[in-house]
């Protein structure tokens, strides 16, 4: 895989009328939370000038905004899991994790903002340090005190898992506000001198929507089971085994939030029944799975509970008190991961063997049980916390930034080298 071009060693002159911020994001579900950060900002102070530097990924997230993506980036094999897995972290370094991570260090310490928002892990949090600016917040989307449960980890693999003391520093030190996921870790992290306050979850911001009418059958005394098989190489195989899952359950109803490119070819025995461009029907022998794309925070609004692959996902599904069932798939998605979500998440979460006799069981336990299907969504609820997060923190990144003249060009100090949208 080759690495983009590297970006100029100069930044720009910046453009001194127009206030700049500078949101540095490592993974595509950080992407996501920049990006919601970003809008709220946009829609709050228009003449501020945003650029978005993703270190894992194209930025794709950043696209419908009005937000200028910099700096050299590389898409990981692992797809960000360097380090859930030996075998990942050697295919990332063949493809050129440690050149462009060198090349991104560079980049960042030639930018200037006037607020740096850097939204990730701790690594996330050392590289918003480079770049100068007047004032930097960090929102941390991986780790929460409920993650620290079940004994310490050792090596990398406990940056992922607890706020170490060395993030400590580097919080305290390089940044006026933090923003944990929840009010327990931002009570945690205050207790150790960090800056931290607690403005709600940006990663429950943008799900309020109607149950999705394409799958509603009107059917009586059934659950509706949302399947959500990621966007990661282990979609097409997940996605396969919880339809056959479903397929043996008669008492519930699936669908499908597809985020994984052009649908994919129906497992041996269905058949595919499109009905439009975003909306396909698999059907075998009585039992039927819609696959909808681009109707994610529809079919959660639908459904009653969820099976998934895709780690991001099931955490809004969880917060907004689905109860979620998952299975380990291959190195990108573990074992060891899914444990880590299971403490964060608690008895929202059910981690199952990945055969789908298995998956069916802990589904028609949860279809037959409304009672227990309420109390795993109010522990959702309550692990994940609050909307309006990202109103909130953007409303906290742009106090105090003088007012600038109308949009217009790129933003001040975004020296590097625009990534292809």
């Amino acid at each position: 895989m080759t690495p983009p071009p590297d970006a100029p060693d100069a930044p720009a002159a910046p453009d001194a009328a127009r206030p700049t911020v500078l949101i540095v994001s490592n993974g595509h579900g950080e992407d996501v939370v920049g990006a919601r950060i970003a809008a709220a900002m946009q829609a709050a102070r228009p003449d501020v000038a945003l650029s978005a530097f993703p270190t894992v990924g194209d930025g794709a997230p950043y696209a419908p905004l009005n937000v200028v993506r910099v700096g050299p980036s590389l898409q990981l094999p692992s797809g960000g899991f360097t380090f859930e897995d030996p075998r990942l972290l050697a295919r990332d370094l063949r493809a050129g994790l440690v050149a462009t991570t060198l090349r991104q260090v560079r980049a960042l310490r030639t930018l200037r903002a006037d607020r740096v928002v850097a939204v990730g892990d701790v690594w996330a949090e050392a590289l918003g340090v480079l770049p100068r600016a007047a004032r930097r917040h960090a929102v941390q989307t991986l780790v929460s005190v409920h993650t620290e449960a079940g004994g310490a980890r050792l090596g990398v693999r406990a940056f992922r898992d607890r706020f170490t003391a060395l993030e400590r520093t580097v919080l305290a030190r390089g940044y006026a506000a933090v923003h944990p996921r929840d009010a327990a870790s931002a009570a945690r992290l205050r207790a150790a001198g960090v800056p931290a306050r607690y403005d709600g979850n940006p990663m429950m911001d943008g799900l309020d929507a109607a149950p999705a009418p394409e799958v509603d059958d009107g059917a009586a005394g059934v659950a509706r089971v949302a399947l959500l098989p990621g966007t990661r190489s282990h979609a097409p195989d997940a996605l396969a085994r919880m339809v056959e899952a479903t397929a043996r359950l008669p008492q519930v109803r699936s669908a499908v939030a597809w985020a994984a490119g052009p649908f994919p070819a129906p497992p041996a025995g269905w058949t595919a029944a499109p009905r439009g461009e975003a909306h396909v029907v698999w059907c075998r022998d009585g039992a039927t799975v819609h696959l909808l794309r681009d109707r994610f925070a529809a079919l959660l609004a639908w459904a009653d509970l969820v099976v998934g692959t895709s780690g991001t996902a099931q955490e809004q599904a969880a917060g907004l008190g689905r109860p979620v069932v998952t299975f380990a798939t291959d190195a990108r998605y573990p074992a060891r991961y899914l444990a880590k979500q299971r403490r964060l998440l608690g008895d929202a979460l059910e981690v199952v063997p990945s055969e789908p006799a298995a998956i069916a069981a802990a589904l028609a336990a949860l279809a037959a049980d409304p009672a227990e299907r309420a109390r795993r969504g109010a522990v959702g609820r309550a692990r994940m916390g609050e909307a309006g997060g990202a109103e909130r923190i953007a409303a906290a990144v742009l106090a105090g930034l003088p007012a600038g003249r109308s949009p217009g060009g790129p933003p001040g100090g975004a020296g590097d080298a625009r990534i292809p949208g």
